[in-house]
């Protein structure tokens, strides 16, 4: 057990998940009607376009294209695809998944960090769950901006925890 488990553990979940929904809901949804487009915009190279309705800085869709240009299971897409092409709903949707699992495994670090009594087994227990929060879980199949901020301020905190005071000032809250 431990943090590989965890990143094993939620991504047998966040990947089936994420598929169904993909199936179940092709089209984007709720808010993904403002953020969708605006990061095919910017996987498009437009980074001068903006969606009035959108009211979170553009720390999303820079990650998504960080996600869609290095993520190694895309590899296979680029050959037959523009790299607009890969911004599509299900891969834009992707990057929270994988957003989620990266949460989880920060989570664990906190979680030994701020227990160092709690056996490994039960902190990848204690992760798992935390990792299922209602709110989170939900947006972890969802082109929405909560999970790249959770993200964000879980690794600013445990770089506070773990004493890494330079490090933690450069994490800004992206979304």
């Amino acid at each position: 057990m431990g943090r590989v488990a965890v990143a094993v553990i939620v991504s047998l979940w966040v990947i089936p998940i994420t598929l169904m929904v993909n199936h179940i809901v092709p089209e984007p949804y709720m808010d993904e009607i403002f953020h969708i487009p605006q990061a095919q915009q910017y996987c498009r190279g437009n980074f001068r376009s903006w969606d009035p309705m959108i009211t979170t800085p553009p720390g999303l869709y820079y990650l998504s294209l960080a996600h869609v240009a290095l993520f190694p299971s895309m590899l296979w897409l680029r050959s037959s695809s523009s790299f607009s092409d890969l911004c599509s709903t299900a891969i834009l949707r992707s990057s929270n998944g994988a957003l989620t699992i990266i949460c989880a495994m920060l989570l664990f670090e906190m979680l030994v960090h701020l227990r160092p009594d709690l056996d490994e087994r039960k902190a990848t227990l204690y992760t798992v769950v935390l990792a299922l929060y209602p709110l989170h879980w939900f947006f972890s199949f969802l082109y929405y901006t909560d999970v790249a901020s959770l993200t964000v301020v879980l690794s600013m905190y445990l770089a506070c925890l773990k004493k890494h005071y330079h490090f933690s000032s450069l994490v800004k809250k992206p979304v």
